[in-house]
């Protein structure tokens, strides 16, 4: 089981999402917790560095296998998001 950190990033711009998308998001990012093994539209990017996607959104994160723990360093938009990677 990993343990799953958000940034502080992370944090802000999941305030300024809607409730519903909000809550779909957290639950998604719950469930790294269980990652490699989860089923999930996601695709390696680097040595350590992943995307998933959910809907129109992306999440880029980090999986450290010997610490057990994923680092979501950012969650964004599309349309956004790779400018800022």
């Amino acid at each position: 089981m990993n343990r799953v950190f958000l940034h502080k990033r992370v944090i802000k711009f999941l305030e300024k999402l809607d409730e519903k998308r909000r809550e779909n998001v957290l639950r998604v990012l719950k469930s790294l917790e269980k990652f490699p093994l989860i089923r999930a539209d996601i695709k390696k990017i680097g040595e350590r560095t992943y995307r998933m996607r959910i809907g129109e959104l992306r999440v880029i994160f980090d999986y450290d296998k010997e610490k057990n723990a994923i680092f979501v360093k950012l969650v964004d938009f599309r349309g956004r998001i790779y400018k800022n990677v």
